[in-house]
């Protein structure tokens, strides 16, 4: 009968993307909703699973790796019922306590560090980041709640890919901004599986200066390993009501895998005036789980 009523949801799930125009989304604000009543259940987050992108080791304390941490509890039928935001700071960050009525749930746990939470669907499980998209880790666990208090131990996995550019040639002196379009997934998920559940034309503006040594930023891929495509790199000035472009090279596909960094190194602004630049990028992938892999282009 679990099983039945976990594809239920599964299939809602699918279905979202379909209704995604209608769907009614609740924002999860820092403060959330705490349960009334007596807690009967004690949710903690011990362990994040991951390659941290800079110490390059597995593991990390919770307080190390994210500033806000979304508890979200849906019921069988895939209907958000409780939720809890917490921020670097607050007292037992990383600790939930929740009342809830006997039955079966499913937790989502978001950890990260961008300015807002993301935005959690009320009827399924599919979760949106606002705004510029941080390092972010997740876990969805079932839930069963019958007399017992449960007293649960939670480790989050990530769930991004970094994609970094490191440019043989000179960033124009003026640009203060890169915009940066492709095709494919950005930062709208699925609260089960932690894919990304969207394939679209996206935009991402990165500042950036004459002493950046590279220029990054997050995605959440559509599965372990995925392709952006049609990727445009537009160096430019932005004074807040225009921008004046310099610079723009394409790259028709890029590799991405969860949990890794993709790096792609080469001649990112030509035309810039800068000499002995490559008019190639190469492509490679960092995981020090898996072997690399490098693509030319």
């Amino acid at each position: 009968m679990k099983s039945r009523k976990l594809g239920n949801v599964i299939a809602m799930v699918m279905l979202a993307a379909a209704m995604s125009s209608c769907e009614k989304v609740m924002p999860s604000e820092s403060g959330g909703s705490e349960s009334v009543g007596v807690p009967n259940v004690v949710l903690r987050v011990s362990n994040i699973e991951t390659v941290p992108f800079a110490a390059r080791t597995r593991g990390g304390d919770i307080s190390q790796m994210c500033t806000h941490l979304c508890f979200d509890i849906y019921d069988e039928e895939g209907q958000k019922v409780k939720y809890i935001n917490q921020k670097q700071g607050d007292s037992k960050f990383g600790e939930a306590s929740f009342s809830l009525a006997e039955g079966d749930y499913y937790l989502v746990v978001v950890a990260h560090s961008a300015a807002k939470n993301p935005s959690f669907a009320t009827k399924v499980m599919k979760v949106t980041a606002s705004g510029t998209l941080s390092d972010m880790f997740w876990v969805c666990e079932p839930l069963h709640i019958s007399g017992d208090n449960v007293n649960k131990s939670l480790t989050l996995r990530r769930i991004v890919s970094m994609v970094r550019f490191i440019a043989d040639d000179k960033l124009p002196d003026e640009a203060n901004e890169l915009l940066i379009k492709y095709t494919g997934s950005k930062g709208t998920f699925s609260g089960l599986t932690g894919f990304a559940t969207t394939k679209a034309s996206q935009s991402i503006v990165v500042e950036v200066d004459a002493s950046d040594e590279y220029y990054d930023f997050y995605m959440i891929p559509r599965d372990e390993r995925d392709t952006i495509r049609n990727v445009n790199i537009i160096s430019r000035y932005n004074n807040g009501s225009d921008a004046t472009n310099y610079t723009e090279k394409v790259i028709e596909s890029i590799p991405v895998r969860r949990n890794s960094i993709t790096l792609c190194r080469g001649s990112l602004f030509p035309g810039s005036g800068s000499s002995g630049a490559s008019s190639s990028v190469t492509i490679s992938i960092d995981d020090s789980w898996d072997e690399g892999i490098e693509i030319g282009i």
